[in-house]
């Protein structure tokens, strides 16, 4: 079995970009550096990716280089990183990641389970999405508060609802529309709470703290949602 180790300081070199306001302390967050998307995989991993074309075989490979990189750095078994039925990765017992990608950027946060119970992490591009999918997404009341705060970054809502899915999905493995919830925003801490709609279905666990937070650098929109016990104080 590879996994390939990557030099720390090497890796930082490529991380710009300081995202460590998104999660705790105790989450390892990365930007995936650039042998990290041609590096190949350990058997396992490669043959999910066998067929692909291009473009995903690097998303998947900068993805899974970055993980098993922290995970290292979290003294976790090695072991591949594969896929459950969702395609969702499978992280080894005791600990939580999140992957994310887009347009040659690709981010990764792991973690060992303890305060926190599930994460999730999306990376947006700040172009607008394509015409006419914010209808699909954004509740009314999103819509109006688009309309007072129109410097906000064009894909906010859709970054952070996809975050949210991510940290969400481990515990209650079902699907939720965008529109079930509505998001509110803190834009003096770069921070978010949602609440479910009349139309969500979903029961979301009540003993629960659900943390949401957002960055921007000049290409990209970062968001992250993380889940902790109610006894648990957190920033």
């Amino acid at each position: 079995m590879l996994i390939v180790e990557f030099n720390v300081i090497q890796k930082a070199r490529f991380q710009m970009t300081d995202l460590s306001s998104l999660f705790p302390p105790s989450v390892i967050i990365t930007i995936a550096s650039n042998e990290m998307w041609s590096t190949p995989l350990c058997t396992e991993e490669e043959q999910l990716i066998e067929g692909a074309v291009e473009k995903r075989q690097r998303e998947f490979r900068a993805g899974r280089n970055a993980a098993h990189a922290i995970l290292n750095q979290l003294n976790a078994p090695s072991g591949p990183i594969l896929r459950g039925e969702k395609r969702q990765p499978t992280w080894p017992a005791g600990f939580l990641g999140s992957i994310t990608h887009c347009r040659e950027r690709c981010v990764v946060a792991c973690t060992k389970k303890g305060d926190l119970l599930s994460l999730g992490l999306d990376v947006e591009p700040l172009s607008p999405l394509s015409k006419g999918i914010a209808r699909y997404i954004d509740t009314p009341e999103e819509t109006q508060f688009k309309l007072q705060h129109e410097t906000l970054p064009a894909r906010l809502f859709f970054s952070a609802k996809e975050s949210l899915y991510k940290c969400y999905y481990p515990l209650i493995g079902r699907y939720f529309g965008f529109q079930s919830i509505n998001l509110n925003f803190d834009l003096s801490r770069q921070r978010f709470q949602f609440t479910p709609t009349s139309a969500c279905t979903i029961r979301f666990p009540e003993n629960l703290i659900f943390h949401g937070r957002y960055q921007v650098d000049d290409k990209h929109l970062y968001t992250s949602c993380f889940l902790t016990q109610k006894q648990t104080g957190l920033p």
